[in-house]
C-alpha cells in the first residue's frame, strides 16, 4: 500500500510537494478507509482536481517514475540520461530533483528516496520502519551517494547483503533494487515486484491516450493481445463492459502469424432483438468502450494483486455515472477484498459527491508558473458533511479556471 508520496524540482513542481493516504481517526470510518498490518489508517481512493495546466498529470507521474526507476531504470544504455525534466523555470540550474515514496509491505514501511538529476542518481536511500513487540524501529536499509571528489558512489548495504559483484555492475542511471534483481538477490525481488503493481496510463510526455501522442492505437492493440493470453482476466472485462454498454456481449480476439509478425482482429459480439453475434469491428466500437477496454486491464489487475492505480484523464469519453461505478468498484470490499488504490485526475467533478475531503487533492498554479497541491482537508473550516461539488464549483476551495 503506498502511504505518501512527494517531489521537488519536478516538471511544474518547483518546492517539496507531497500527496498522503494516511489518515487519523477524524476520518470517516467507512468502506473508502482500510487499516494496514502497521496500524495506519489510509484511503483506498484519492483524487487530482484542478484546471487545465495547473499540473494534475505532473503530479500523477511521481509514482509511475519511482517504478520505472526502481524496476526499469536497468534497460537504460549506461550512457543515457533520465527520462524526466526538472522544473523549467527554476533560478539555480544546478538544482536537484528529490522524489520519495512511503509505501508497506506486510505491515513494514518503507522510505525510498531518491535525489537525481538528468545524468545520475546523486543519492538513494531505503529505510524501514517495522514494529515488532509494539515497538516501533527504524533503520536504514541500504544507501549510496556519489562522491564529487572521488568521483564514485559511496555504498551502505549492511543491512542489505547484496551480493560481491554488484558493487562493479552499479550504474549512474540505475537504482540498486533494478541492477540487484538481476542478481536474484531475494530482498531486492520482493521490492521491486510491489512496484511492478502499480498499473498506469501516464508516461513521460503525459496521459498515454492524448491524440497528440502515438501510443493510443498502440495501448488498445497491446491491451487486446494481453486479453488473448489471459482468459480469466478477458471473461471479467467482457462482464464489466457489458455493464456499460448496451447489447455488447464479449469481444473476440483472433491473432494469426504471418511470417515473424502476428496480427490482431478485434471485433465485438453484440444482441439485439434476441439475434446474436452481430460483429463490429474494434474501430467502430464507441469511443467510450475502447477507453473502457483499456481501463478495465488496470483495474482488473489491480483489484486481483491488491495493487495501484494511477489514472490520468479517468472521465475521457466517459459518463459521470460510469466514472463513479468505476470508482465504487475500488471502495467496497466485495469488489476490493486486497485493498487495492486508485490515484486519479478528471475533470467530471460529480466524482465531488461520493468522496470525503480526505480523499481530494486541489492543484493550482501560481504567478511563477508553479504548481501548487494540497489535501482537501488541509484547508481551513472544511466540514465534513459539505457538500464539495457545489462549493467547489463555485470557488470556495480554490483550483478553478481564472477565465
Amino acid at each position: 500500500m503506498i502511504h505518501s508520496f512527494s517531489c521537488k524540482n519536478f516538471y511544474s513542481f518547483n518546492d517539496l510537494t507531497t500527496v498522503s493516504f494516511v489518515v487519523n481517526e477524524k476520518a470517516p470510518h467507512n468502506e473508502g478507509y482500510f487499516r494496514t498490518e502497521s496500524g495506519n489508517r489510509l484511503s483506498k481512493v484519492e483524487t487530482v482536481i484542478g484546471p487545465n495546466a495547473s499540473g494534475k498529470t505532473n503530479l500523477l507521474k511521481v509514482l509511475p517514475f519511482l517504478k520505472w526507476l526502481i524496476t526499469g531504470s536497468f534497460d537504460l544504455k549506461p550512457s543515457d540520461l533520465l527520462p524526466f525534466k526538472p522544473f523549467l523555470f527554476a533560478s539555480n540550474d544546478n538544482k536537484t530533483t528529490e522524489i520519495s515514496a512511503d509505501f508497506e509491505i506486510k505491515g513494514d514501511v518503507f522510505t525510498y528516496s531518491f535525489n537525481v538529476s538528468r545524468e545520475r542518481i546523486i543519492s538513494e536511500e531505503l529505510k524501514v520502519r517495522n514494529k515488532t513487540n509494539e515497538k516501533l524501529t527504524s533503520k536504514k536499509v541500504f544507501s549510496r551517494y556519489w562522491n564529487n571528489k572521488n568521483e564514485k558512489y559511496e555504498l551502505d548495504d549492511n543491512s542489505f547483503n547484496l551480493p560481491k559483484e554488484f558493487e562493479n555492475s552499479m550504474r549512474a542511471n540505475a537504482s540498486i533494487v533494478s541492477v540487484a534483481v538481476r542478481f536474484n538477490h531475494k530482498e531486492s525481488q520482493k521490492i521491486f515486484d510491489y512496484w511492478q503493481k502499480i498499473e498506469t496510463n501516464v508516461i513521460e510526455a503525459g496521459w498515454i491516450g492524448d491524440s497528440l501522442l502515438p501510443n493510443a492505437v498502440k495501448q488498445l492493440i497491446e491491451t487486446f493481445d494481453f486479453y488473448s493470453e489471459n482468459e480469466i482476466v478477458k471473461k471479467e472485462v467482457d462482464k464489466l463492459l457489458s455493464r456499460f454498454d448496451l447489447g455488447l456481449e464479449s469481444f473476440d480476439i483472433k491473432k494469426e502469424k504471418k511470417g515473424d509478425e502476428f496480427s490482431i482482429s478485434i471485433n465485438g459480439i453484440h444482441t439485439f432483438g434476441g439475434q446474436k453475434d452481430y460483429r463490429l469491428p474494434i474501430q467502430y466500437e464507441s469511443s467510450g468502450t475502447k477507453q473502457l477496454s483499456v481501463l478495465s486491464k488496470s483495474i482488473l489487475l489491480a483489484l486481483t494483486n491488491g495493487g495501484m492505480v494511477v489514472v490520468d484523464e479517468f472521465d475521457v469519453n466517459l459518463h459521470p455515472e460510469v466514472v463513479l461505478t468505476l470508482v465504487e468498484l475500488f471502495i467496497h470490499q466485495e469488489t476490493n477484498p486486497h485493498n487495492a488504490q486508485l490515484l486519479f485526475s478528471a475533470h467530471s467533478h460529480r466524482v465531488l459527491t461520493r468522496l470525503d475531503k480526505y480523499q481530494i487533492v486541489l492543484t493550482e498554479k501560481n504567478e511563477k508558473g508553479e504548481s501548487e497541491a494540497w489535501r482537501l482537508d488541509d484547508v481551513s473550516n472544511v466540514r465534513t458533511d459539505d457538500n464539495y461539488y457545489e462549493k467547489y464549483i463555485t470557488g470556495a476551495y480554490g483550483a478553478v479556471p481564472k477565465l
